[in-house]
């Protein structure tokens, strides 16, 4: 039973269900982004062993990243309908199975299969359900417990980076897919099972707001009408037609272009570079580990001075220490460059659930979350397949890093073009969103 000190005052209670909430999702973002940010520690060891070019090895990478920007969108409208609990414990299983069939295979087709399209679909709809979760259990503190789930974006790949290198050394690829589809699926439907959708679903109030109060919203100009949950089909159209819209999906694209054409190569550059394999590794590693102070610095910041200004800032980091790569022939190089770029990467993503937030206040915004994420998976796919490419191309990686900058850098004249959070309103129930007067 839920007790009436929960009901009646979310700013203090004595045991609050939303920081359950937030200890599975780190543990599931964890997991999730350590299969699914390790590509680079696999590209090599798979090109020698099956005599794949490093081109057909990252199309396998983007088809994953192009079916995952289908399956978020289908996330994201799947999260609203059925819940988070459902949506989550479905992408655990197919990423899963994704991973153990991904061990088994003797042909490429077969890994553009397994990896490409079942792994794919399942590699992000987890992002999409969780981050749109904890925004509707906290209503202050929110960028604290975005950025503490966040964090765990970067800590699953910081462990696994060396990790899987090890592994990989000792045991080989195949083995240590295998390992990570099995013990790493059954954790995630474990801590799957505790997520719930919203904090009604347990007849709580979101984190921070009281029983009966007035519940502060974001508002648009020029919302055409009062729109309640049963509306939420025609929220999304309506949000289609503001200014932040298009601007956010071109961000998520850009941004996403410039950090994975890196993310998926910056290993097999550092071997490129004379750098033993294990040790090369470790460039992912420290990328991710810095990635972690950078999700939930900017977590904080984009709470306090705005999403826009947050977009500003950790863009124009991830499009200065690109450059570094031109100049990186050793490994201290490498180093300066995954400081300088964890700080960039790591705070990009976390930016969209809050400042969707602030530009739609408490609407539903599962499906543009997942529209954001689709374009996010298609410049993920982009980067990494430009890659492999521009290596086979070139027998380098420098026009590679030229198209990971310029990308970043339009990223960055997105941002400048959006609009500022809309006032704020005040509306006396919490399942309404109600035009402003004009």
């Amino acid at each position: 039973m839920i007790d009436d000190h929960n009901r009646a005052d979310a700013n203090h209670p004595r045991f609050y269900y939303g920081w359950v909430i937030v200890a599975a999702g780190s543990i599931i973002s964890a997991i999730g982004s350590s299969t699914l940010y390790s590509f680079g520690v696999f590209l090599d060891p798979i090109s020698r062993d099956m005599d794949w070019t490093r081109g057909q090895l990252s199309l396998a990478y983007a088809l994953a990243f192009v079916v995952s920007a289908f399956s978020s969108f289908g996330a994201g409208w799947l999260n609203d309908k059925l819940g988070s609990r459902f949506t989550l414990m479905a992408s655990s299983t197919l990423l899963a199975l994704g991973l153990v069939l991904s061990a088994g295979v003797s042909e490429i087709w077969q890994f553009y299969l397994y990896y490409g399209v079942l792994f794919g679909a399942a590699s992000t709809p987890y992002v999409v359900s969780l981050h749109t979760t904890i925004g509707l259990w906290f209503k202050h503190r929110l960028g604290f417990a975005m950025g503490l789930v966040t964090m765990s974006l970067g800590v699953g790949p910081l462990l696994f980076a060396p990790l899987g290198g090890y592994m990989i050394g000792v045991s080989g690829w195949r083995a240590t897919l295998l390992l990570m589809g099995i013990f790493g699926g059954i954790l995630l439907i474990a801590c799957s099972w505790f997520v719930r959708s919203r904090p009604s679903d347990m007849g709580l109030q979101a984190y921070g707001q009281t029983a009966g109060g007035p519940a502060t919203i974001e508002a648009l100009p020029k919302r055409p009408a009062i729109f309640y949950r049963e509306d939420e089909p025609n929220f999304f159209r309506y949000a289609m037609t503001t200014q932040p819209f298009v601007p956010l999906l071109l961000i998520h694209f850009f941004g996403c272009v410039g950090h994975s054409l890196p993310l998926a190569h910056m290993v097999a550059m550092a071997s490129d570079a004379g750098i033993p394999p294990l040790l090369a590794s470790t460039v992912l590693a420290v990328v991710m580990g810095v990635s972690i102070a950078g999700r939930f610095a900017t977590a904080m910041l984009a709470e306090r001075i705005g999403g826009k200004a947050a977009f500003v800032l950790i863009l124009a980091a991830q499009s200065g220490s690109i450059l570094i790569l031109l100049f990186a022939t050793n490994v201290g190089l490498f180093y300066m460059f995954a400081v300088a770029f964890g700080l960039g990467y790591g705070g990009e993503l976390v930016i969209f659930p809050i400042i969707n937030r602030q530009y739609y206040g408490a609407a539903p915004i599962g499906t543009i979350y997942g529209a954001q994420m689709m374009a996010a998976s298609l410049g993920m796919g982009l980067g990494g397949y430009l890659g492999g490419i521009m290596f086979d191309f070139m027998g380098n990686y420098l026009g590679a890093i030229i198209i990971a900058f310029v990308m970043s850098f339009l990223g960055l004249v997105t941002a400048f073009r959006l609009a500022a959070p809309f006032p704020k309103p005040t509306l006396d129930g919490a399942t309404a969103w109600v035009q402003p007067p004009c």
